[in-house]
């Protein structure tokens, strides 16, 4: 008789509902193309470039890091508190700018502009341009190409 109620028990709690909800998924963030590990696949040098070819092709290999929280490069050094800003470009626009309107950046449109800026101490705000699987950055007159 024991066995019997133990048995009606164990299939009477069918009905209460689980202890917590599913977990649902996180949204995605928006400003996913710029997050990743990206590395220094080659360079441009631009008309006011303040390195030589030689410096400039120095950093090829070396890792540009961009998460939610942060960034780090060669350039800028670390920081773990980021703002980030979008804006979407357009390639001929960002050439131009760059005095680089005759060089294959290795991007396609659109593009989209991501200035980081880190909200404590005195790192040097990063910006780097996104266009496909591609990401540009400039720094001294120099443009670097970006790879996943």
């Amino acid at each position: 008789m024991t066995g019997v109620l133990f048995g009606v028990a164990l299939t009477g709690c069918g009905w209460l509902p689980p202890d917590s909800p599913p977990a649902r998924p996180a949204p995605a963030d928006p400003d996913a193309a710029v997050l990743h590990d990206w590395t220094v696949a080659g360079h441009v040098l631009g008309p006011r470039a303040l390195v030589s070819e030689a410096d400039a092709a120095a950093f090829h290999g070396r890792a540009v890091a961009i998460s939610a929280a942060g960034y780090s490069s060669p350039w800028s050094g670390r920081c773990d508190d980021v703002h980030r800003e979008r804006h979407p470009r357009a390639l001929a626009d960002v050439t131009a700018e760059l005095a680089l309107a005759h060089a294959d950046l290795g991007l396609a449109d659109p593009i989209v502009e991501y200035r980081l800026s880190c909200t404590t101490g005195r790192t040097p705000t990063l910006t780097c341009y996104v266009g496909g699987s591609h990401a540009v950055t400039c720094w001294a007159g120099v443009c670097y190409l970006l790879a996943r």
